[in-house]
């Protein structure tokens, strides 16, 4: 019925959304670019948008990916490079923390898009089979990642104890100003996975502003002798001119709940740069909800804080998507250890959690994009070809059927499956924490505010005047110091 000597992976793309090529990526299924030489596949993916397909070659199945944007009231893949931000709010225990988020769940609408296009591959005689996002034999990955706002020696120092044995699972992101002058702190994070939070713990509007505050902020870090490797944006604040400056100061990777969360690794538009997205809830917003409210507990709120971290990570666990977490030390997670420990609690017992570092992570990840598996179909049988670089880590595949998924070892080159002869599980459900969105309405004070990216972290004498919000933030700070 499809008769083609072809392979039925990898994809092949032509001129198709970026965003399609990085879910693509995030589900591990194969495809290479049309214009890779000595590549084919059976399956050639064009976007009618940007023109008729190409002439495939004879035995190709043209599958046109504009038809994936039925029902949608805008493009979804535009949608899908929107970074910017709206208010949600979770409501965990009487309380109602909000943070300001990236407004596309992309985790959604990667779901969804690639639900549409693996039926419209499978209805052609295709396989939906691809790499593991995880090392075989793991169903998860667990990152605690620590943001360093502040210091406070005290908090600093309960929270190190409480992380001890338990750095391989932790990355530290380090706020220049807070500690430039905490040497002794700083000697603390050596050879531990430390990334940069910036040197004022603010995100510009600007590149050159952007530029000047990441590299001032790693510096920092390389004076105290310490290899900052990632970077945490202030606020979870992203924006096109701070990727800019990353870029710049070629750093790995990147983590911005305002560029997406709860979701897998991915490269925004255009960039090498790694973001990691993660759960975007904190100890620090159940702290503020319990004190804007009438309740001011702020035990309570630790205990809440706990309750939603144990629920997320049990959910995340059963639904194979990944386990980011985040917090603060100083008036946070360094007062309230308990938090810790409930975190690792549900951690510590799960051997099938792979326990990383935000570096190793993203070394995983590289390593995985790079991968060449091709798919063939011989008789009964799939036949998988891994080639010859292969990465450190242990490669597992996942071939869905049905509602079912088999997960196998890719353990040599070459791996055939007889699709009848495998164990299938259940397809793992998504994770059900769906945050709600909050309207806001600005008044004017509120949309001046935005329009001069308002904020007190910068001395008055380091705002250069150089533009129009420049000179209106410096006015204003100085009638209002």
């Amino acid at each position: 019925m499809f008769p083609s000597n072809l392979p039925l992976l990898p994809l092949i793309l032509d001129d198709v959304p970026w965003g399609l090529r990085q879910m693509l990526v995030q589900e591990g299924i194969p495809a290479v670019s049309r214009d890779r030489r000595g590549v084919h596949g059976r399956f050639l993916l064009f976007d009618s948008r940007n023109g008729p397909c190409r002439r495939p070659l004879p035995s190709q199945t043209a599958i046109d990916v504009n038809r994936l944007r039925t029902g949608f009231d805008s493009d979804p893949f535009v949608e899908w490079n929107d970074s910017q931000t709206s208010r949600f709010q979770w409501r965990v225990r009487g309380l109602t923390p909000t943070e300001e988020v990236c407004r596309v769940d992309k985790r959604k609408l990667r779901r969804l898009l690639m639900a549409r296009l693996r039926r419209m591959v499978e209805r052609r005689g295709g396989v939906w089979l691809g790499i593991s996002p995880y090392p075989f034999p793991y169903r998860s990955a667990f990152n605690l990642r620590i943001d360093y706002d502040q210091y406070d020696a005290s908090d600093f120092d309960r929270l190190h104890k409480a992380l001890e044995e338990r750095q391989d699972a932790v990355s530290h992101f380090v706020n220049g100003a807070a500690y430039e002058s905490q040497g002794e702190a700083l000697a603390r994070l050596f050879g531990l996975d430390v990334g940069s939070h910036g040197y004022r713990h603010h995100t510009y509007q600007t590149f050159e502003e952007n530029l000047r505050n990441v590299a001032r902020g790693i510096q920092v870090l390389e004076e105290a002798r310490l290899v900052p490797v990632g970077f945490s944006a202030p606020h979870g604040r992203f924006n096109k001119t701070l990727l800019a400056a990353l870029e710049q100061l070629e750093v790995s990777h990147s983590s911005e709940f305002a560029a997406a969360y709860d979701e897998l690794p991915f490269l925004p538009v255009g960039s090498g740069v790694l973001q990691i997205p993660v759960h975007p809830v904190c100890l620090g917003i159940f702290l503020e909800a319990a004190r804007a409210g009438d309740r001011h507990d702020d035990k309570a709120a630790a205990a809440a804080t706990a309750a939603h971290f144990r629920s997320v990570i049990r959910a995340k666990y059963a639904a194979r998507e990944p386990i980011f977490l985040y917090g603060h030390p100083t008036g946070r997670l360094g007062r309230y250890p308990q938090v810790l420990e409930s975190i690792f609690g549900e951690i510590d017992g799960r051997s099938d959690v792979w326990r990383v570092t935000m570096s190793k992570w993203a070394a995983w990840w590289h390593a995985r994009s790079r991968l060449r598996i091709t798919v063939t179909r011989e008789g009964d049988y799939l036949v998988v070809d891994a080639g010859h670089d292969r990465p450190e880590f242990r490669l597992g595949i996942e071939y869905h059927r049905k509602n079912k998924v088999a997960r196998l070892p890719l353990d040599r080159n070459t791996l055939r499956i007889l699709p009848e002869s495998i164990p299938y599980e259940s397809t793992a459900e998504q994770s059900p924490f769906q945050p709600v969105r909050v309207d806001q309405t600005h008044g004017l004070r509120g949309r001046v505010r935005r329009w001069i990216d308002w904020e007190r972290e910068t001395p008055i004498d380091e705002i250069a005047p150089t533009n129009w919000r420049n000179l209106a933030k410096r006015t204003l700070r100085t009638l209002w110091p």
